[in-house]
């Protein structure tokens, strides 16, 4: 096969034509018409082009083509704000796979287990053992490929597969096969053996979520580095998950890029409108090498003039972001995207406060900001202590009630997850990006819309977007740092969105199906309505016909308004549960969701 020399940059020889550098995938036929006519030397230069990274990962001076007996140089822009001098290769040593992955919180896996789990595309499941300890094995059994998240964990924290019962210990080998007791050479060929064993990966829980290191071979080095998390956190956050259908990188991009929040989230948040914005001023980004890039910048809409930024990549999914406003209130948010499988992610979010020195008052712009958190950020206080100043009689009635019926908080989180699935910033997000993934981003690649091109603004390898204002900086900044790391989870090109739009509004793949707190309340929402159906309503039905019967003719009317209002309660409650289940309002009428309107 024909190869690419690249020792002159201190890289291994790399097969021309490999998906992870294959001009046609990365940068779309077009781009290849820019170099040379000859075939063999297209191949090289745009080789070259495709993979060139920066030790920086921030600008490039020139782009150098070699081929047989030619050397040519290029002009390309460089960026104001950074130096060209210490250009390097890709980091193909940097490793996707030896990473930490949070998986879920803690509190959302089931006692222990067995739970599914997809990472980079795999099927995995996590299970407790009896020492309990949380272990993350291969998801597929060896002996008839059967899901072993379907199995059960044993009184001996061994898990047992459901289709035919073989079971597997913590370090993944089979230590029993029920078809083969009593067969003394069944038992030899399988039980402990190399063929049976699965893969085992490292766990590790860390502020209430499970990380997984999705490298089996590298138990050593996972015990060497720490997930990434946010110090500003509480111990035990209130962590939020959500599946959305749209890939790692469109997601981490969005995170980067704050100016979209004014025009795409308008109706969703106060005080958030295209008329509001305002254009930024350059933002300050250091590269952290292998430990991601940093970043500081101002506002971006009337509201938050004064505010000053701190935003934090920290590899491979997680995103830091703290606002800190001029009297000194800070509100944090620590964002994962983790790459599930290509063209999907998933996003497990908490945030923080941290009240200002003194409160000012209300009159000091910052009213509505972020996600409706003004009343807590404008009076400088954490959601803990305006819980404290609202215990009423209701407040202490439920607590009472809740001593009787410890379920009642799982159902009370649940509504208050449906109240933030209902909310239009997600769908928003969802609606815009799964068309950029699936349709947009293709569309360049393939060369149908466009060529890719390096922004004229900040260098870098060529990409699908035009990156040429400031607010796209830390955009351009983060395409160049995964282009130098060989593009990511997937590789370049290879993330192939394969549910375009039909996951956007789907509430259940999206949350309820892994959430026991979103169950509980679609339970109690579904039984309640049932138990109203069959049981209220047709009762007063009954003494409203009896007391008719008997010319009761006044106190009839008691009994006929409850069941209207049993009727209508019933209605509620059944669309409140289908929000479990979708974003679509149900029937009868047309299923649109409105956006922005």
């Amino acid at each position: 096969m024909l190869t690419a020399n690249l020792a002159e940059h201190g890289r291994p020889s790399v097969p021309l034509g490999h998906p992870a550098i294959n001009p046609q995938v990365f940068l779309g036929r077009a781009a290849v018409s820019k170099f040379s006519h000859e075939p063999q030397r297209d191949r090289l230069c745009v080789l070259v082009a495709a993979g060139l990274g920066f030790k920086k990962c921030y600008s490039i001076k020139r782009w150098q083509r070699r081929s047989v007996g030619v050397e040519q140089d290029v002009e390309a822009p460089v960026s104001k704000s950074f130096s060209t001098e210490d250009a390097l290769p890709p980091r193909v040593d940097f490793n996707w796979e030896k990473q930490w992955y949070p998986i879920l919180p803690e509190d959302m896996l089931r006692t222990s287990g067995p739970e599914p789990i997809r990472l980079l595309g795999r099927d995995l499941v996590l299970w407790k053992d009896s020492a309990g300890k949380w272990r993350c094995t291969d998801g597929i059994c060896p002996h008839r490929l059967a899901p072993l998240a379907h199995g059960r964990v044993t009184s001996e924290g061994q898990l047992m597969c459901r289709f035919h019962g073989w079971t597997f210990n913590g370090d993944g080998s089979c230590v029993k096969v029920p078809m083969a007791e009593g067969d003394a050479t069944a038992e030899a060929k399988l039980v402990g053996a190399a063929c049976s064993k699965l893969r085992t990966y490292p766990t590790r829980s860390v502020k209430g979520l499970i990380f997984v290191w999705p490298h089996s071979e590298s138990w050593d080095e996972a015990s060497k580095k720490e997930p990434f998390v946010a110090e500003e956190l509480a111990e035990s956050p209130n962590w939020s998950v959500f599946d959305a259908p749209a890939s790692w990188r469109v997601w981490l991009e969005q995170s980067w890029d704050p100016s979209h929040a004014p025009f795409l989230h308008q109706y969703a948040l106060p005080n958030f409108a295209p008329e509001l914005a305002y254009a930024m001023e350059p933002f300050e980004v250091e590269d952290l090498g292998d430990d991601g890039l940093s970043a500081r910048h101002g506002g971006y809409m009337q509201s938050n003039k004064g505010m000053k930024a701190y935003r934090r990549f920290g590899p491979p999914c997680a995103n830091s972001t703290s606002y800190v406003y001029p009297d000194g209130r800070t509100i944090g948010f620590n964002f994962y995207f983790v790459p599930t499988e290509p063209g999907k992610v998933r996003q497990i979010t908490t945030s923080y406060f941290v009240p200002a020195p003194t409160d000012k008052g209300d009159d000091n712009g910052l009213s509505g900001n972020m996600m409706q958190m003004s009343k807590v950020v404008l009076k400088g206080r954490t959601v803990g202590g305006i819980d404290k100043e609202r215990v009423s009689f209701a407040s202490a009635v439920k607590s009472r009630i809740k001593k009787r019926w410890p379920k009642l908080d799982q159902i009370e989180r649940g509504l208050k997850s449906w109240k933030l699935m209902q909310g239009l910033i997600g769908d928003q997000d969802n609606t815009i990006l799964s068309f950029q993934d699936s349709v947009g981003l293709r569309a360049v690649q393939s060369g149908r819309f466009r060529e890719p091109r390096s922004s004229q603004k900040f260098g870098g390898p060529p990409t699908e977007y035009l990156l040429e204002t400031n607010a796209d900086e830390l955009v351009s900044r983060f395409d160049s740092w995964v282009a130098a790391r060989g593009g990511g989870p997937f590789g370049f090109g290879r993330e192939e969105n394969q549910t375009g739009f039909s996951g956007v509004f789907d509430r259940w793949e999206a949350h309820t199906r892994f959430s026991k707190d979103a169950q509980a309340a679609l339970a109690f929402l579904s039984g309640t309505a049932d138990f109203l159906e069959s049981r209220v309503v047709p009762a007063c039905a009954v003494v409203a016909a009896l007391c008719m019967t008997c010319g009761l003719t006044r106190i009839s009317g008691l009994p006929t308004l409850a069941a209207a209002a049993g009727i209508f309660a019933k209605s509620r409650l059944r669309k409140h549960a289908q929000g479990f289940l979708s974003g679509l309002p149900p029937g009868p009428g047309l299923p649109l969701r409105k956006l922005w309107e």
